[in-house]
C-alpha cells in the first residue's frame, strides 16, 4: 500500500469513527424499543475497505453510544469491533458468489452477527448483568439494526465506487 493510500486509509477510517460516533447520540424511538445507527459506518467500513477498516471503525466509533445508553456497556466496543471485522471477513469471501449484490451484503452482516450473537450474551449476562430476556431483546433489535445498515450501505456501495477513492 502506497504512503497516499495508507493516508486515504486512515482518513477514510477516522471519518467514519466520528460519524458513527454522531450517529451515537442519535436514538430512534419505535414504541417500546429504541434503533441505534452508529453500526451503519461500521457495516459500510467493513463492505466497503475490508476487516480491518471495519474493525477499526465498530472500535472507535462506538465509544460515544456505548457510554450513552441508559447503563452504559463498554462491551459494546468490542461488539462492534467484531461485527465490522467480521463483516468485511464474510463479504471477502462471498462478494463473488451473486450478480446480485445485496445478497452477499445482507448475507456477511447476518453472518457476522451469528458470530456476534455469543459476545453481546456473554458479555451482557454474566459482566454486565442483564436478565437472559432483556440481552434477547437486545439481540432482536441488533439483528434488526445491522439488516437496516446492510441495506443502507448497499444503496451507497451500488452507486459510490469506494475502492476507486481509496
Amino acid at each position: 500500500m502506497s504512503k497516499p493510500a495508507k493516508t486515504r486509509f486512515v482518513a477514510f477510517v477516522a471519518a467514519m469513527s466520528a460519524l458513527s460516533n454522531a450517529l451515537g447520540l442519535l436514538v430512534i424511538p419505535t414504541g417500546f424499543v429504541t434503533l441505534h445507527l452508529a453500526q451503519l459506518p461500521v457495516v459500510f467500513s467493513g463492505l466497503a475497505a475490508g476487516s480491518v477498516a471495519g474493525g477499526l471503525v465498530g472500535f472507535f466509533g462506538t465509544f460515544v453510544m456505548a457510554f450513552t445508553l441508559a447503563r452504559p456497556n463498554p462491551y459494546v466496543i468490542g461488539g462492534n469491533a467484531i461485527l465490522g471485522f467480521l463483516t468485511g471477513v464474510f463479504y471477502l469471501r462471498i462478494k463473488g458468489m451473486s450478480n446480485r449484490l445485496i445478497l452477499p451484503h445482507m448475507i456477511s452482516v447476518a453472518l457476522a452477527y451469528v458470530v456476534q450473537i455469543p459476545y453481546v450474551y456473554v458479555t451482557d449476562v454474566y459482566l454486565m448483568g442483564m436478565p437472559n430476556l432483556v440481552v434477547v431483546g437486545i439481540l432482536s433489535v441488533l439483528f434488526i439494526e445491522d439488516l437496516i445498515s446492510a441495506l443502507i450501505s448497499h444503496v451507497i456501495l451500488y452507486r459510490v465506487d469506494v475502492h476507486a477513492l481509496l
